[in-house]
């Protein structure tokens, strides 16, 4: 009988851990490819960032080659950037996971400068509000949905 006890409170132990640990363990992990994305996504906008105000006549993408990444930085292939009349917009050629979009609005401060391309060609501010930014040209085939970061 005792091993039966014994056998029925493990399976009760390890019910619990599925029940709750896991789904915890599930959202740190979510969390922090997130932030790891964000950090990535800010480093590149840092760069381009750093060229434009150095280079004020930029416009239209400014090439990789052009931008200087911190030392040891490995460039997630979704990012790009189109400088219009001297305003840097930066943001992923595909839509990212809500992790990575939270990510990037809390290290921006929720500030109404990042949001997502809306189905009108225009910014929708990432807590839904419509910004009224309209995105340039050579935004408009990117998908509905993507993360854009206006300005400085």
């Amino acid at each position: 009988m005792m091993p039966l006890v014994m056998v029925a409170l493990s399976t009760m132990l390890l019910a619990f851990n599925f029940a709750v640990q896991q789904p915890q363990e599930l959202a740190f992990l979510n969390k922090t490819a997130g932030d790891v994305v964000a950090a990535n996504f800010y480093a590149y906008r840092q760069a381009v960032i750093t060229y434009v105000y150095a280079n004020p006549g930029a416009s239209g993408t400014v090439a990789d080659a052009s931008l200087t990444f911190p030392l040891g930085y490995i460039r997630n292939s979704s990012w790009t950037n189109t400088v219009q009349t001297g305003t840097p917009y930066v943001y992923s050629t595909s839509v990212l996971a809500p992790a990575a979009m939270d990510a990037i609005a809390r290290r921006g401060g929720r500030s109404m400068l990042i949001g997502y391309k809306n189905a009108a060609g225009q910014m929708t501010s990432l807590t839904g509000a419509a910004s009224g930014f309209v995105l340039p040209a050579a935004m408009s085939a990117l998908p509905q949905g993507v993360v854009v970061v206006i300005g400085q």
